[in-house]
């Protein structure tokens, strides 16, 4: 598959940051052609869809026959490659890597089999930016150590792990030599204070960065506001300034910050995935037998209101919505807006459901 097609798969499962799926997908590309470089540095506020990016490319290798070898996806929190006592340990990964493809080549694999498989799999590690070499302002030792086994696991590493092989259902230990230059890895983080230093930098009496301008209507008045946002700002050193050690920065192809999701993009989310919240809801009342309905203008205000919650992104659907069907979830029938149609019921959420649910306590 070229990038453009892999695109068009990844699009079916992420709604919006066609950036950086665009960054994915020749990233997959490369994966699958075998080229060492392709990793990312996904940088974008909870929310926004970076999981969701990882989930969709674990689908795609799923969904395709032809990538079997390459169906190993790991996600884990970067943090998890540490002990309690802030010991790393590479094998931690290597032992989540063959497990899942022992899972997926079944116990007849061979030791070959199984390494093989891991040197193809795609690492995704969540939270990276927990593991920055300064927290609160003090050296973070672990975080360090973390990021100098990873730049080592990243550029490419020869590693003999011992993996687990059966023999007439008996299992024995085997020595396999492990690529790890093979993998592709998906690197995420939040970075919650970056938005915050940038601004900084960008807006001292030093920098000498005039920030575009905008016209916006307000209240009766026309007022000129500056523009800023971290993507057009954002250098590779202010993820220095972070905490992020400059040799493990240099291992990945690309930094992308992910698109913060506006009211528009939340409605679509809202209404369409499958496993999305609208329709988890839908199913959770054909219990009921209650067909359950929301208009356009209501599924707005709900995208609205969740778009105020700009640090947790597309969660923030999940609380909006849990407050106006929560009493519908209790007790449906006692409610009434739930109306009987046929040998089914109905309900309805309107713009006027939606509004009193959301009114602020007198």
């Amino acid at each position: 598959m070229r990038p453009v097609e892999i695109h068009q798969h990844l699009q079916r499962d992420v709604l919006g940051q066609e950036e950086t799926l665009r960054f994915v997908s020749v990233a997959i590309f490369k994966h699958l052609q075998g080229e060492k470089y392709g990793n990312l540095l996904l940088i974008g506020n909870s929310g926004t869809g970076k999981t969701t990016v990882m989930r969709a490319m674990e689908r795609l290798y799923q969904s395709q026959p032809a990538f079997a070898e390459y169906r190993v996806v790991v996600i884990l929190n970067a943090n998890t490659l540490a002990t309690e006592e802030g010991v790393v340990d590479p094998h931690r990964l290597l032992s989540r890597l063959e497990e899942r493809a022992r899972q997926i080549l079944g116990d007849g694999a061979t030791a070959e089999e199984i390494g093989r498989t891991m040197e193809r799999s795609t690492v995704c590690l969540d939270e990276v930016d927990k593991i920055s070499g300064m927290v609160g302002g003090k050296p973070y030792v672990t975080g360090l150590n973390i990021q100098q086994a990873l730049l080592t696991l990243i550029e490419g590493e020869r590693m003999i792990h011992h993996v687990t092989v059966f023999k007439d259902r008996v299992p024995e230990r085997i020595a396999v030599n492990v690529d790890t230059g093979k993998m592709l890895f998906l690197c995420a983080g939040a970075f919650e204070t970056l938005y915050d230093q940038v601004f900084r930098r960008v807006t001292s009496p030093t920098s000498r960065v005039k920030l575009p301008t905008e016209t916006v209507y307000e209240n009766g008045e026309v007022q000129i506001r500056e523009v800023f946002t971290l993507r057009h700002h954002f250098k590779q050193e202010d993820l220095f300034d972070y905490g992020m050690v400059p040799q493990f920065l240099s291992r990945f192809d690309n930094a992308i910050i992910l698109d913060d999701l506006n009211g528009p993009l939340l409605r679509r989310i809202f209404l369409e995935p499958e496993d999305g919240v609208f329709n988890a809801s839908r199913n959770f009342f054909r219990n009921y037998k209650i067909d359950l309905q929301v208009t356009e203008e209501a599924a707005r205000k709900v995208a609205e209101e969740a778009s105020l919650s700009r640090r947790i992104g597309a969660r923030a659907l999940k609380a909006v919505w849990g407050r106006i069907i929560k009493r519908f979830e209790f007790d449906p029938f006692s409610q009434p807006e739930v109306k009987k149609d046929g040998d089914l019921w109905r309900l309805v959420v309107d713009e006027a459901v939606v509004a009193a649910a959301l009114r602020p306590p007198i």
